[in-house]
Parts: C-alpha cells; structure tokens; sequence
C-alpha cells in the first residue's frame, strides 16, 4: 500500500483545486436558490391577503405625486377602482414580456381621473408580430367616460434616458414617469381587471400568478447533491490511487525470458 505522497504531484494539486473551488460555489448556488424560494414565498403571501381584498378607491391606497417607492406589499395586488378618459396619444409598449411561453408586450396606457391625476394602466398582453423594430397594432382602448378595476403594482425602475434604438413608443420597462410624463400621477401602476365600457378584444388580461413555490427548493437540493458527489469522487479517486497506484502508468514489461533447457546426452 502506498502513502499519500503522491499527493504533491501537479495533476492531483490541480484536482484538489478544482475540487475546492466548485464545491463552496455549488453551496452559494443552493443558498441562491434558497433565496429566491424566500422571496417566492412571501411574495405568494402578499397575494393571497391581498388578492382577496375588496375593491377601494385608488385615492385611498395611493397618494397623488409620492415617490415611486412608497408602493410597497401593503398596496401591491390590491384592488382599486378609478373613473375617467384614456389619453391614447401618451400610450407606450412595454418591450420584451413573455407570457405563457410567447413573446410579446404589455400595452400601458395613460387613464386621466376625474380629478385630473394620471393613473398609469397596464390594458393587457399583446403577441409581438414581425421583427424587433415592426409597428405593432395595438386594439384601442374605449372612448369616453370610463369606470375601471386594476391591480396595483409598484413601477419598475428604468433608465431615464431610454435606447434610441427602440421603435416608436416602445420602452424598456413599465415606469410610470415614462408613460405619465411630467403630468401629475399615482406612484404606481395598475393591470386592468376590467372597465366599462369594456376594451376591444386583443388584449390578454393577465391573471394572479400560481401560488406555488416553483423548482427552488429542488434545485437548492440539487447543488448540494452535486456538491457531496465532487467530494466524495474525489475522496474514491485518492483511495484507489493509494491502494493500487496509478495503474495507467504502468508498462507492460512482457514474459518472463525462457530459460535454456538441458538436453540429455
């Protein structure tokens, strides 16, 4: 049997390296996971207390010209409802919004209150049609006095100065500034649940998320099954190695050499 001398040589170093190094990454990578099973978690919590809530004015969960951080859990999902006129001139596409497996657009219109505070509305999902620079044909909001029922969510953070790439009235996330402009507004947006009068059809109106953990938590236990396995090869290998020795260095050194027979007289 041999000692573990072998060890120090240069191919087993840079195995035990390797192994060093992708083992505490495989552990960050189940805590990352873990992490976003938190966060999925709580998120399905606020949904649940607050997808159920009755319906309110929007003036009673948001303030006309806060900051864009004051949407926080407590208003978000929640249920508000609003009466006025679309302004489609101000309308913008929100670019890169995959739903149910397609890609496509959310259409975000601004809704002017009768109090004459821009409400920023999410009117659905359309498909996207043609290349990444081709018009896309929007179904118009309806005309008139509108009563309608949307979720709040908090507006995305986005570059103020948008690519000067993108088509015509398409932006890169849904801020609220970027669609109200400089007229007074709510801090957040709302995804349309309904109105009435009710909008064209075209626009697919997005539900409340599943309430499910997702993959996290299998994944988190994925890496640190990957994680014990590179441990536990590794350990095997440096076992066989000490046993019975680097068999493929061997040499096959052939027969033993005959020996010269002696012949009776």
């Amino acid at each position: 049997m041999r000692g573990y001398r072998f060890l120090a040589q240069p191919r087993w170093l840079a195995l035990g390296f390797l192994v060093l190094l992708v083992v505490p990454s495989f552990f960050l990578l189940s805590r990352w996971q873990l992490t976003r099973l938190g966060d999925r978690e709580h998120s399905n919590d606020v949904i649940r207390t607050n997808g159920g809530a009755a319906s309110v004015a929007v003036d009673e969960l948001m303030t006309p010209g806060a900051a864009s951080d004051s949407v926080t859990d407590a208003q978000r999902w929640r249920m508000v409802s609003a009466e006025g006129h679309f302004d489609v001139a101000g309308e913008r596409i929100v670019r890169k919004r995959p739903y149910q497996g397609a890609n496509g657009f959310w259409v975000a219109t601004p809704f002017v209150t009768s109090a004459g505070v821009v409400l920023v509305v999410d009117r659905g999902w359309i498909a996207a049609t043609g290349g990444a620079t081709s018009a896309q044909v929007i179904p118009a909001p309806p005309s008139g006095t509108v009563t309608l029922t949307g979720r709040i969510q908090p507006s995305e953070a986005a570059p103020t100065i948008q690519p000067t790439d993108l088509p015509t009235g398409q932006i890169t996330d849904l801020n609220v500034e970027l669609v109200a402009g400089t007229a007074t507004h709510y801090p957040g947006f709302v995804t349309l649940v309904a109105s009435e009068p009710a909008q064209d059809s075209g626009l697919t109106i997005r539900s409340l998320p599943a309430l499910d953990n997702g993959p996290h938590l299998s994944y988190a236990m994925q890496w640190i099954i990957f994680a014990a396995i590179a441990v536990a090869g590794f350990v095997l290998l440096v076992r066989r190695e000490r046993v019975y020795g680097d068999t493929t260095a061997r040499t096959d050194v052939g027969p033993a050499p005959a020996h010269d027979v002696l012949e009776d007289p």
